[in-house]
């Protein structure tokens, strides 16, 4: 589904270009469960805002279902980002003065998703992450780990062919971050959607069906879970 191939990327700074990411040549097949890990400033990031249509300021080849993707226009791009990717983070990016349904429904909203159909896919969705009954709740009446929930049940409400999550139990304790993992696992499983988990934790890299290191901007091994 996936398929890069030699991509490297590069920033100015000042007069300097810098080499961010190196020949990165690697695929990703519909429903894996995948983990990319590095430290901070390994390139990790870099290379999912790629992975994800957010940056197409590099150099190399991206296939996606089969079709290159690299001289598609600024519109297509961006088609291409909202039809196919969600997208999980530490901080859960939640709004504060929406409610829970609200904050899911968003995505939709967006697409131009009728009124009475967004209801029902918003409450499907809060339901199979495990919060059916809070559609009314704002954001800070939930814990850390509902949130999360919130966050994923967004990311997920509009059918993406893949899902990536960028640090996602980053700021959780360890019991709710392995709640939050075992629904990451449940959807990988139930559902075969592809997912994506950029980590720096070992804790979760070991739960991964499949992890991708990533040092100095290189993919140094691609191994599977344990």
């Amino acid at each position: 589904m996936i398929s890069l191939k030699n991509i490297n990327k590069y920033y100015k700074q000042g007069e300097q270009e810098v080499h961010i990411l190196h020949d990165i040549t690697l695929d990703i097949q519909q429903g894996e469960f995948v983990g990319i890990m590095g430290q901070s400033g390994s390139g990790k990031s870099t290379l999912i805002n790629i992975i994800g249509f957010l940056d197409r300021e590099y150099k190399g080849d991206y296939v996606f279902k089969e079709d290159n993707i690299v001289h598609y226009t600024n519109k297509k791009f961006t088609y291409l980002r909202n039809k196919n990717v969600g997208f999980v983070f530490q901080n859960f990016k939640l709004i504060n003065n929406l409610s829970v349904a609200e904050n899911v429904a968003l995505p939709l909203m967006y697409a131009g998703v009728k009124k009475k159909e967004v209801t029902q896919r918003v409450s499907e969705v809060l339901e199979k992450v495990g919060l059916g009954g809070y559609e009314k709740s704002i954001p800070s009446q939930l814990s850390g780990g509902q949130q999360q929930r919130v966050s994923i049940a967004r990311a997920i409400v509009g059918n993406p062919t893949f899902l990536i999550a960028d640090e996602p139990t980053g700021a959780l304790d360890s019991q709710t971050s392995a709640e939050i993992m075992a629904l990451f696992k449940q959807l990988n499983t139930l559902n075969h959607t592809t997912i994506i988990i950029v980590t720096h934790d070992p804790n979760v890299g070991k739960q991964m069906d499949r992890l991708l290191t990533i040092l100095d901007g290189r993919l140094i091994s691609d191994t599977e879970g344990e």
